[in-house]
């Protein structure tokens, strides 16, 4: 590849020297740069451009380039940004039209995964957060930041595991932290990247350390003291969120004038879900397809609005730990319940509202376009009526008439808009009309030059044709040679000596008169004053738009809350769920209980409801037996499902519900190598119950799911017992706890420790053939059903056989010394191509 050190012609040319000095702000990013009406690359850079975009691969003097053109870069830097290509612009400074010589360009901005405003990327009803962490003594701070909307939160973590687990609940798109972090917490680092795979920026210590981060912010949010944010002067989190805007506006160039305020929370208000609990319950993502709408969110998501959406999905990571906050939730649901028509009302004004908070960033940033404004008009248009319906029907809801009074009609800003742009305004200025006549009195004026100018034209070709005989003379125009007047080439001849030719067709001459010309500058002079009042106008136009930010935001996250409610009172009006009781107490009991998920989403068959009762007395641990297949797993996610849907203030999937408030979900489900980080299967479930038995409370709520399996028998049995006599004994970890299990030796600890309950699954046998009725009852299974199980899943006739024969010949030596020493077969296989294998569909009239 062609070198920037192997071409004089770089060394010579001003153009390229430019760029050189462009590409040294740059470093490392994609450097797209502006020339005219296209984005171009040189060198490596245009490599890379083409190989990327698949995009032709140019010379010119002998320096590679390639390019795109301005009007559509944004989708090609959607692509690029998608591919994990951080990305540099460098504009023109100046108006080509007015400078003589070289036109200045500079590097404006960069554009990185987690700086997006204005692209397709940013997903509605997803928030594409930029973290930043640092540490401080003990503590570990973190600042995530959604430059989309200009929301800024700021957590103080006490140990790296908190850290880590509200990483996994934000799963930034980037993150910035000290290089020294990154060295010493390499293997968290590399945990995430697997996770959720963020580019990952180190920065220099300093820029965390000291006062400087927190000067920063302060000088930015215009504050002499952080205390009115809830936040400690000292605390590492403001490190964090201070490097984090610095590195931002100083490094990425990037606009953050519309940050204006840090949000900021105590981990200890609400649930933990630790990485394992997010990812095995699926509360916003699924394992099994990205397609596929099968979490808990997508069953709870009815919402109207993008801030509604982003919201929700929040509230569905940090379920409530405050009594009083989840019944406000509920309270709030039971009054949009007994007033569906309200409901119905109030969503069908909310389709009109779209995203406030991205609309206002990009107002603020100078992004926003033309439809962006008009955009925002329309969505204030519906507020009075949401406000006021909202004042009239939910004073038994503090909630939400809290949140109406949060509300703003906007009747000052929608005047604003309205009283200027058109109702349709173009994409982009320049495309047509923008602003409405009688809007500015210069602008009208220019624009009737251009509107007498048709007559004009008119009139000018007949006169044409009346003075030169010729009646098939055209005056026209075009883009690259302006107004002509055109006649066939045997009429050129007959044409006016004071004529100027222009340009020559196949058939035809175009020429230009004086009187023509003379027209030509005053209309694209009025043209070009006309757009360039019109940028003018806009800019002014978002600037006072701007202004309102502070009370459009106020109101976006009002209307938010709002829409979260409707859509959970939505979700239980379609599903029949109740509200539960929350309170203090340790009870877990659930009354025909249902999976959110699998119910919602079940087609063809009823969804068996099944009971829970825990407590902190004689229902600790309940001990669950049975086959593979019969709904073990599906049962204890279930429960923990419920749970979590109660703390977030949601109505549940049962007849009844009371539980008390819960700490923190911990889970050990399912068997899976972690083979980017070189741990088995059986070292990832190690490390997972380790953290459950080290972290659980008296208040947790564990679900394990065949704990010891990843080793030999023995020393599983003994693993799982220990885990579970541990939970069950140990002061203050006591946690409720629902244990799926295959050892049935385990079911002896009901018998020896208090709190220990065995439940089983039920299974029906008829005729040799096993009927799953996914039913919980009380006791212990007396089978595992494995063989009956293959069998369903299709293993070769004479496998099940033989399967039968060596577990007949083991239950009758098993008691025996020796080596283990399978019976011979009591016939021999068949050809391989007369095995037949067998796909029973289950036999469950009852269950799913």
């Amino acid at each position: 590849m062609t070198t920037t050190t192997e071409t004089e012609t770089a060394k010579t040319s001003p153009m390229m020297a430019q760029w050189h000095a462009c590409k040294e702000t740059a470093k490392d990013a994609l450097l797209l740069f502006r020339m005219g009406d296209f984005y171009e690359a040189f060198y490596e850079d245009a490599a890379l451009l083409s190989k990327e975009l698949d995009l032709a691969l140019t010379k010119r003097q002998d320096i590679p380039m390639a390019g795109v053109p301005f009007h559509s870069a944004e989708g090609y830097i959607d692509r690029l940004i998608q591919k994990g290509i951080k990305i540099a612009v460098a504009e023109q400074m100046e108006d080509p039209k007015k400078t003589k010589g070289l036109v200045k360009r500079e590097v404006v901005r960069f554009i990185t995964p987690g700086t997006v405003i204005s692209s397709s990327l940013l997903s509605d009803k997803c928030n594409n957060f930029f973290a930043s962490v640092s540490n401080s003594g003990k503590n570990y701070g973190l600042a995530v930041l959604d430059i989309s909307t200009g929301e800024l939160i700021a957590l103080e973590c006490a140990s790296l595991h908190e850290l880590k687990t509200e990483l996994f609940r934000f799963k930034p798109k980037e993150l910035l932290a000290p290089k020294k972090f990154i060295q010493k917490y390499q293997d968290i680092m590399d945990e995430i990247k697997i996770a959720f795979s963020p580019l990952i920026n180190p920065h220099d210590d300093w820029r965390f350390e000291g006062g400087a981060a927190k000067e920063f912010l302060l000088s930015h949010l215009q504050v002499k003291t952080l205390e009115g944010y809830g936040l400690q002067e000292e605390g590492a989190c403001v490190s964090s969120a201070g490097a984090l805007l610095a590195y931002l506006q100083d490094f990425l160039r990037l606009p953050i004038q519309h940050i204006q305020t840090v949000k900021t929370y105590s981990l200890s208000d609400h649930m933990v879900l630790d990485p394992s609990a997010q990812r095995n319950l699926e509360l916003t993502e699924s394992m099994r397809s990205v397609q596929q709408k099968l979490t808990l969110y997508d069953v709870l998501d009815n919402t109207s609005t993008p801030m509604g959406g982003r919201l929700l999905m929040h509230w569905v990571k940090h379920p409530l730990l405050s009594i009083d906050a989840i019944r406000g939730r509920q309270d709030a649901i039971d009054n949009v319940l007994q007033k569906l028509s309200l409901a119905e009302k109030l969503r069908a004004h909310l389709n009109y509202v779209k995203d406030l908070e991205r609309l206002m960033t990009k107002v603020c940033s100078g992004f926003a376009l033309p439809r962006d404004i008009a955009n925002l008009k329309a969505s204030l248009y519906p507020l009075a009526e949401i406000k006021a319906d909202l004042m009239a029907s939910c004073h038994t809801s503090p909630f939400l008439f809290d949140a109406a009074a949060k509300i703003g009609t906007h009747r000052e800003l929608h005047q604003l808009i309205d009283n200027s742009l058109v109702d349709e305004p173009p994409f982009r200025i320049g495309d047509s009309r923008l602003f409405k006549e009688g809007f500015h009195k210069e602008l009208d004026e220019l624009r009737l030059i251009g509107q007498d100018g048709k007559k004009w034209l008119a009139d000018y070709q007949e006169s044409l044709r009346a003075s030169t005989g010729i009646k098939t003379i055209k005056v026209g125009y075009n883009r690259m040679f302006g107004y002509y007047i055109e006649v066939s080439k045997g009429q050129a001849g007959n044409m006016p000596p004071s004529f100027t030719r222009r340009q020559t067709l196949v058939n035809a001459e175009r020429f230009i008169s004086e009187e023509l010309k003379a027209f030509e500058d005053k209309v694209l002079s009025a043209s070009d004053r006309i757009e360039a009042m019109e940028q003018e106008l806009f800019a002014e136009l978002r600037r006072e738009v701007s202004l309102h930010k502070t009370a459009v935001l106020e109101t976006a996250g009002a209307i938010a809350k709002v829409d979260c409610i409707l859509s959970l009172a939505l979700s239980a009006k379609q599903h029949g769920w109740v509200k539960p009781v929350v309170d203090g107490s340790r009870k877990l009991v659930i009354v025909e209980g249902k999976h959110p998920v699998l119910d919602a989403y079940q087609k063809m068959e009823r969804f068996v409801p099944n009971d829970t009762f825990l407590d902190d007395e004689k229902n600790r641990l309940m001990l669950i037996t049975g086959p593979n297949m019969a709904g073990k797993s599906t049962y204890i996610r279930q429960v923990a499902l419920i749970a979590i849907m109660a703390h977030i203030g949601s109505f549940v999937p049962a007849k009844s519900a009371h539980i008390g408030l819960i700490d923190r979900v911990f889970t050990r489900i399912g068997a899976h190598d972690d083979l980017a980080r070189g741990q088995s299967t059986f070292m990832v479930e190690m490390t997972e119950t380790a953290n459950i038995l080290n972290n659980a409370t008296d208040r947790s709520l564990v679900i394990l799911d065949e704990i010891g399996r990843g080793t030999s028998t023995y020393d599983g049995i003994a693993i799982a017992w220990s885990a579970a006599e541990w939970l069950l004994t140990q002061e203050g970890k006591r946690a409720k706890t629902l244990f799926a299990t295959h050892f049935f030796e385990l079911t002896k600890m009901e018998e020896v420790i208090d709190g220990a309950v065995n439940y089983n699954v039920s299974v029906l046998e008829q005729r040799g053939e096993v009927v799953f009725t996914h039913k919980i009852l009380k006791g212990s299974a007396d089978k595992s059903y494995g063989i009956h199980v293959a069998k369903l899943a299709g293993l070769p006739s004479y496998a099940i056989d033989r399967s039968k024969e060596i577990l007949s010949h083991l239950e009758e030596t098993g008691s025996k010394k020796g080596i283990f020493e399978p019976a011979r077969p009591k016939r021999a296989p068949k050809k391989v191509s007369d095995l037949q294998t067998m796909q029973l569909t289950f036999l469950n009239p009852n269950g799913r």
